[in-house]
């Protein structure tokens, strides 16, 4: 199919991947196409799209971090004040301490209350402290992690913009 305006060109070769592979561009645009504008602002869409779908996976492990952490948080406090803690409260706890002391265990093996408190006492021998003095301690070094990414994220200029290829003229490329 023969597209007529660079827009067009531009919103094929985005969609079919073809911004960057040879075939993609020949089959598209053939060799009418090799070097100009249209090129380069499907290529730089393409870049913007992957970028932002890599974004958005980032943000959702940071998301999916900060509740794993405010869960876990929740229930430490829970276990400082002395109140009797469900098996759940138990299971955030080592949720987020065991996979930064213990890789080869699965918290999901340990299942029941005398399951995740015995595995805690072990803390006290393998790492020479106390489990809560370990969950303390690193409860505050991942909030403070997660807090400066939150003050450090500022929006950057788009790359199409920074190329100035927003227009659609192509005049002044030859």
């Amino acid at each position: 199919m023969l597209q007529k305006t660079e827009d067009e060109q531009v919103k094929s070769l985005v969609e079919r991947k073809g911004a960057f592979s040879a075939g993609g561009l020949w089959m598209t645009l053939g060799f009418q196409l090799m070097g100009s504008k249209a090129t380069i602002r499907a290529q730089v869409a393409q870049i913007e799209q992957e970028k932002a779908a890599a974004k958005k996976s980032v943000k959702k492990k940071a998301d999916e971090m900060k509740l794993k952490v405010e869960k876990a948080d929740e229930s430490f406090r829970m276990f400082k004040s002395g109140a009797k803690m469900p098996l759940e409260a138990w299971r955030d706890i080592i949720r987020f301490l065991l996979p930064l002391y213990d890789t080869n265990t699965a918290p999901s093996k340990l299942n029941t209350i005398k399951k995740v408190t015995e595995k805690l006492q072990t803390f006290e021998t393998a790492y020479e402290s106390k489990w809560d003095e370990l969950m303390e301690m690193q409860l505050q070094k991942v909030q403070s992690k997660l807090s400066a990414n939150t003050e450090s994220s500022k929006p950057t200029q788009d790359l199409q913009s920074q190329l100035h290829l927003e227009s659609d003229d192509d005049s002044n490329s030859i």
